[in-house]
């Protein structure tokens, strides 16, 4: 097994500082800024979305960010490379937790083994494990309500609306 290239610890630290601090909803113009900072080149601009380039060192560099109601809601942050080894995975997603850690402190909580850490300012921070990935995703206030609605009501997370399988 491999070790993964993946966001280093000072990235992932600077990340999560970055959202804990912002105010939500974020405008497009406070989130060009905060990319800035965080040294995203920014890729395509779309009505409902915003891409960048993070620089880290993984093999697809990616950051893809929700828009709604012209402000950003989601923003999924590619944080390691892809693979197919699993073992591999699973380290670089514990050392990635390592680092949300350090700068967050313990997990608030998990889902189907994903940790998250509620931010003070509203928001959630996921650190997502993916079938060839490990992803960290920050939503926004709303988003981060509406899923704590869920799980207070017991709404099953794999659940797909509008569908047969909604019926769980």
């Amino acid at each position: 097994m491999d070790a993964l290239s993946r966001a280093t610890d000072e990235q992932v630290r600077a990340v999560c500082a970055a959202f804990d601090a912002v105010e939500w909803p974020l405008g497009r113009d406070g989130y060009a800024a905060l990319a800035e900072e965080l040294g995203w080149q920014p890729k395509l601009e779309t009505s409902s979305g915003i891409q960048h380039r993070s620089g880290y060192p993984v093999s697809l560099p990616t950051v893809r960010s929700l828009v709604a109601d012209e402000a950003v809601s989601q923003i999924t942050i590619a944080a390691s490379d892809k693979s197919d080894d699993s073992a591999a995975l699973s380290q670089a997603a514990s050392a990635l937790r390592d680092a949300v850690d350090s700068q967050l402190g313990a997990p608030s909580g998990q889902q189907q083994g994903d940790p998250y850490w509620e931010l003070g300012n509203g928001g959630r921070i996921w650190l997502k494990s993916v079938p060839k990935k490990v992803l960290l995703v920050v939503q926004d206030q709303r988003f981060a309500d509406i899923e704590r609605v869920e799980e207070r009501l017991g709404i099953d997370p794999t659940r797909n609306p509008g569908t047969a399988d909604d019926n769980r």
